[in-house]
């Protein structure tokens, strides 16, 4: 049998599922946002305790482990760099924790290679073999999969849709620089242009509530989010052509006519004219079930 682990900014979930992906259980807990990484790995270590108690209670035994962290990761020595979101996670080396404590094989990677994984191989992307994965909840996040594979690059960050610069005098980032997509369109980025705009303090579902009962404010933020994304979409529809754009996180669950009409109206003011045509963009079909999946898939390969 296999664990996933996704190790979410909010919470924490994990899998078990067999070995060729069927999940068995799930197990999700809030996460400790101020406890770091010692927290974080006790945590981890509770979830993948049960699991093992649920595999041998079906007669099975674990013989791998994948975590998806939600920040930038190592992958190669299997190091959690830092989370944008959660302090006291730098430099964690999360992976030989892991398997130290539980001598089982455990893979690292970040949380949108991995539901960029879970929905290639279980959800949305099925069957594609170039496609975009965009994952649009507190931070933005996303993954690429380029003839049949995913795309790491040289420092295992390729795919950071997140930090492509939308707007140069745009606001600051969790990362440090100004104007970055996940400034700008994320879901906590909605709240706090929401906030501005309406003059009391909204989060981003209550944007769209508003926006869906007529308030033209609340509209008028939308708008200026579903342009931002749509001109970040397009850098990656440009560098990458890809078939498909999976839209995952909060946001994939966002009402159609709110937020994926229009966006797929303004992409191709984005992009090459020959691109769009046969491009398509849809809702992650794992929703949040990605990242948890993707850590199986991860495990799985």
């Amino acid at each position: 049998m296999i664990i996933g682990i996704d190790v979410g900014n909010t919470n924490m979930t994990g899998a078990l599922a067999s070995d060729d992906g069927k999940r068995i259980a799930t197990l999700r807990r809030k996460s400790d946002r101020a406890g770091g990484a010692k927290a974080g790995v006790k945590l981890i270590s509770e979830i993948i305790a049960a699991l093992q108690k649920r595999a041998a209670a079906k007669g099975g035994s674990v013989r791998r482990v994948g975590v998806g962290f939600g920040g930038p990761v190592d992958f190669e020595r299997g190091v959690a760099l830092l989370s944008h979101q959660n302090p006291g996670w730098a430099n964690t080396p999360l992976r030989d924790q892991l398997q130290k404590r539980f001598d089982i094989p455990v893979a690292l990677d970040n949380d949108a290679n991995a539901g960029t994984l879970g929905e290639w191989r279980f959800g949305a992307g099925r069957g594609v073999n170039d496609l975009l994965y965009v994952n649009i909840g507190t931070g933005i996040g996303g993954g690429v999969i380029a003839n049949g594979a995913l795309v790491r690059g040289a420092q295992n960050l390729a795919g950071e849709i997140g930090h492509i610069i939308v707007r140069r005098d745009g606001p600051l980032c969790t990362c440090g620089k100004h104007g970055c997509l996940e400034g700008c369109a994320s879901g906590s980025a909605i709240g706090r242009r929401g906030s501005e705009a309406l003059g009391r303090k909204v989060n981003g579902k209550e944007v769209f509530v508003l926006a869906a009962k007529g308030n033209t404010t609340a509209q008028g933020v939308l708008d200026g989010v579903i342009e931002d994304l749509a001109q970040g979409l397009g850098v990656g529809i440009g560098l990458l052509n890809p078939a498909l754009i999976i839209i995952g996180g909060g946001l994939s669950e966002a009402p159609e006519k709110l937020f994926l009409q229009p966006l797929r109206r303004a992409v191709p003011r984005y992009c090459l004219a020959e691109a769009a045509p046969r491009l398509r963009i849809e809702p992650a079909q794992l929703r949040y079930d990605a990242g948890v999946m993707g850590a199986v898939a991860l495990a799985m390969s």
